[in-house]
Order: C-alpha cells, then structure tokens, then sequence
C-alpha cells in the first residue's frame, strides 16, 4: 500500500509536494526534491500492505501509523547538492524505555543504501507499527547482512 498523504494536507500528494523541491537548471541551491522521490519510491516498493500515513513539515518527512494520531514515530529528509547526498532520520523513543519525554535518536548518512536501513531500523525501534510482518521481515534482512 503505497504512503498517503494525511488529510489535513490532502491538497496534493506527496510525490507532488516534493517535485515541486525539484531546483530549475538555473537554480543554484540544494535539491531536496529528487532524493526524497527516491524514499516515497523505497517506501512504496518495500511496504505493499502496510499503511504508513505522511505529513510534511517544510522538507521533511513525518511518519505515522495513522491517520487520525497526533504523535509521529519518524522523520526523514534528503538532500542532493553537487558534491554530495545527505540523508538524516530521526525516531521517537518509546515513552516505556525513553529517558525523559520526546527523547529522540537521530541519525545522518550520504549513502541512500545505508538510509534505507536507517528508516526500516527507525521504523521498528519507535514502536509505531508493532507486530508488522512486513516491516519485521525488512528488519530481520538487515540484521542478517
């Protein structure tokens, strides 16, 4: 099942939301668009029955397992520029095992590979979609590399 858009921002999808990041050849500023295509893309093939529901918060990417709940589990954003990729995800920390209120893990790679990790990891550890059999087949891959 393919990543929606939360209604509260239904206006547009979120592929479309994110062309729109795509710089014009005679832009000079950093492209947020085109690598956070590719992770809607990643998102889309890895997870064809699990809803995982999207809000944007200027660039970035929130996740959530519901599309009714205020609190995200992840954040995700990517940046392409001339020299270099950067990727950064974010995760809430359980309420049960986080030390203090809103305590979160953040993370940054360049390699896509290694961020597409980096989501399915943050996906389990924030608890948001427990028992999942897709996401828990994902993970067990990663941990078996």
């Amino acid at each position: 099942m393919p990543i929606v858009r939360r209604p509260e921002q239904d206006r547009q999808t979120l592929q479309e939301f994110y062309k729109e990041f795509i710089p014009k050849p005679e832009d000079t500023f950093s492209d947020i668009g085109t690598p956070m295509l590719k992770v809607l893309e990643f998102l889309n093939i890895s997870f064809m029955n699990t809803k995982i529901y999207g809000l944007t918060s200027h660039a970035h990417l929130l996740l959530f397992n519901h599309d009714k709940s205020n609190e995200h589990y992840v954040v995700i954003v990517g940046y392409q520029s001339e020299n270099y990729n950067e990727f950064a995800v974010e995760y809430v920390i359980p309420k049960d095992t986080a030390p203090w209120g809103n305590a979160v893990v953040r993370g940054e790679t360049r390699q896509f590979e290694d961020f597409k990790k980096m989501i399915i990891i943050s996906m389990v550890e924030s608890g948001g979609w427990k028992d999942n059999l897709e996401l828990g087949n994902l993970y067990k891959e990663i941990k078996e590399l």
